[in-house]
């Protein structure tokens, strides 16, 4: 299977009435972002989009949209011309990212016209940002998403930036591989980031590895990000066996020892990945543990196979972290956690709540790696 499964929610979005006193369209304007409204043990979260000369608003916020009911987060207009609003209910431990599709004309919206899933998605791609919203996270396409966090979500104390400037490149085998050094010391230990171009342009994720070792948070590493080219490309090589993983346990490592002063111990060396990458990185570790010991595997693509009896043999380190809005994939790991949990491979499974988001797990990622090189 190439693509996910599409499912449905498995429960309506959310939606509550807009808020009586948000029904004035000035104090709407007003709004410098979400309003949120904190409940006892929720939060109603208004969003708001002024957009006067719009037909339709449609509110793309991830894995709280569904893309089988759009019309479920279709904005309402509050007034003549008046601003967009919509309010969900939700925990106040959520985080998610999210933009706004307009449609200014009188035709139906194009998000009801869109051809299958892979129209449907580059149209919810070019959505706008939040203007009144400066935390943003890029998605894997490069589009510019305003992030809303609710009072209880996981803190993100090190930010990077986006289109910093990447560390020195090298070609290996045909494939861009980027070596950054995260503070100093001889045998150091390895993480290698896979996706690495969108963790470099779009995250800063160098930048955050800096921070937090400065902070004392991450110990001294030498991080390697690997390229994974174009969209064809990454389907075809990325989430298998053979492809990226094999690569980086018989390309980048043998090639990385011979030139830095790192560790060659399995337990030492850290392959990360998410969705596709996430599925990768527990290959390399069911598949190459004379080589890699430790797999931090963000909302991986277990729909596309299941590692539970390799990894089983391989012993070893796997860090699962999902989402607790991602219906198709929350029971998938917490299976393949179950079914790891009595063999010699040891396994923690941290829930977030949000879904298939950079903007999740940008944070999630630097604690991951802390845990995994302490």
């Amino acid at each position: 299977m190439r693509q996910p499964p599409k499912v449905p929610r498995p429960s309506p979005v959310p939606r509550v009435p807009l808020p009586e006193r948000l029904r004035d369209p000035e104090v709407l304007r007003a709004a410098r972002g979400p309003i949120v409204d904190i409940e006892p043990d929720t939060c109603v979260v208004t969003f708001v989009h002024d957009a006067p000369g719009a037909s339709s608003v449609l509110l793309f916020a991830n894995r709280l949209t569904d893309e089988s009911d759009l019309d479920a987060t279709t904005m309402e207009q509050v007034g003549p011309r008046g601003p967009w609003a919509l309010s969900v209910r939700m925990a106040p431990t959520w985080r998610a990212s999210y933009s706004f599709i307009v449609h200014e004309w009188p035709e139906e919206p194009p998000w009801r016209r869109a051809d299958g899933h892979v129209g449907l998605r580059s149209l919810l791609d070019r959505g706008l940002p939040d203007p009144h919203v400066a935390d943003r996270a890029l998605n894997r396409a490069g589009t510019a998403m305003s992030v809303v966090s609710l009072p209880d979500a996981p803190a993100q104390p090190w930010p990077g930036d986006s289109f910093t400037p990447r560390p020195p490149v090298h070609r290996i085998d045909g494939r861009d591989v980027w070596v950054h050094r995260v503070g100093s010391g001889r045998h150091l230990p390895v993480l290698v980031v896979l996706d690495g171009e969108t963790w470099l342009d779009h995250h800063g994720l160098h930048r955050s590895l800096d921070a937090a070792h400065r902070d004392g948070a991450v110990p001294a590493h030498v991080a390697v990000f690997v390229a994974s080219g174009s969209v064809a490309d990454r389907w075809a090589d990325v989430g298998t066996p053979e492809g990226v993983t094999a690569f980086v346990a018989t390309s980048v490592l043998p090639w990385l020892h011979a030139r830095e002063d790192v560790s060659r111990s399995p337990e030492r060396t850290v392959v990360a990945g998410q969705s596709l990458g996430g599925l990768s990185a527990l290959w390399a570790v069911a598949l190459h543990p004379d080589r890699v010991g430790v797999a931090i595997a963000q909302s991986a693509s277990l729909w596309k196979a299941d590692p539970a009896p390799e990894l089983a043999r391989g012993g070893g380190l796997v860090l699962l972290e999902v989402g607790r809005q991602e219906w198709t994939l929350l029971p998938l790991h917490r299976r393949l956690a179950e079914d790891l949990a009595t063999t010699e491979t040891t396994v923690e499974l941290t829930e977030f709540d949000g879904g298939h988001d950079y903007a999740c797990w940008r944070g999630g990622l630097v604690d991951l790696v802390a845990r995994a090189l302490s």
